[in-house]
């Protein structure tokens, strides 16, 4: 046991010993993540590394559950005392000559080997670490908005990470916004050169046409894809914008022919298609307006 700790195991759950079986198809973050999900805290997980000379094909080599007390002790193929391990050969070589008793080696080793993996997996995956970064959420959004999510390529970057599925267009438009005014009250209402005569005025603003181009109508069989699209823009995507401040204009542009518009249930007027003859890409309108948070 590299971590060097003595433990009495009790049985192990039907979780446990999936994770034990396929140790070898998870990555760091997913199996913290898992642990984090099954209860256990950073104080309770152990990191070693797998006592051998030669490089090996996974990161991770194996895991072992311990009930009295809770631990867990992970062992990776990377450390002090794996195949890339930073100490001298000459260490080696006497545990190989058996001149240094191997478990002791290992077990003096493990001490260091737990707090230099724990920490550089921390600084790999900080949301782990609230030492180092005590708000994650709060942080990852103040570095998104460095990126200047008003420009036509960080939103096409944005845009197309929310929407693998379907290409992506982005580009400078100028947008017709609606004010208004009020209705005009007699004897209080002022025409000048900051008021009209009117409830509504119209200007243009420099704003940012979005297009997603899709070859199919529907996202799975019963969902349409302006009703997925809608669903990530208020969960996704207007939440971050919000703070931004952008007049958008989305479109959806659907080229498949191969559906008709029919009376029955899952059938969307204004979504599917009026049958034609005539080759025609369909344009549907998702969302037009200005994104703001008057906060």
């Amino acid at each position: 046991m590299g971590a060097g700790f003595v433990t009495q195991s009790t049985e192990m759950t039907l979780l446990e010993t999936r994770i034990v079986d396929n140790i070898w198809r998870f990555d760091p973050i997913s199996l913290l993540k898992l642990l984090a999900h099954l209860g256990y805290q950073m104080n309770e997980i152990l990191f070693c590394s797998s006592f051998s000379n030669c490089s090996q094909s996974r990161l991770l080599e194996s895991i072992e559950f311990h009930h009295t007390p809770k631990k867990v002790l992970i062992v990776l193929n990377l450390g002090l005392l794996g195949g890339q391990s930073v100490l001298p050969n000459y260490l080696f070589k006497q545990v190989h000559n058996k001149t240094i008793d191997a478990q002791r080696f290992v077990d003096f080793f493990g001490y260091f080997d737990d707090r230099l993996l724990r920490r550089f997996l921390m600084a790999i995956y900080p949301e782990f670490d609230e030492t180092i970064v005590p708000d994650w959420e709060s942080r990852k959004r103040a570095a998104l908005y460095t990126l200047r999510l008003d420009s036509v390529v960080t939103l096409h970057w944005l845009i197309q990470l929310i929407f693998p599925e379907l290409q992506t267009r982005v580009e400078k438009v100028k947008l017709e916004r609606t004010i208004d005014l009020g209705a005009p009250i007699l004897g209080k209402t002022r025409l000048g050169y900051q008021a009209v005569f009117g409830k509504i005025k119209k200007m243009p603003v420099p704003g940012q046409k979005i297009t997603l181009i899709s070859d199919e109508d529907n996202f799975t069989k019963n969902q349409p894809w302006p009703v997925e699209i809608e669903q990530r823009l208020q969960e996704l995507i207007f939440p971050v914008l919000k703070d931004v401040d952008l007049h958008l204009e989305i479109w959806l542009m659907l080229r498949n022919q191969s559906s008709s518009l029919s009376l029955k249930q899952n059938s969307y007027l204004g979504y599917e298609n009026i049958f034609s003859d005539n080759l025609q890409f369909r344009h549907i309108r998702i969302f037009s307006g200005r994104l703001y948070d008057g906060h």
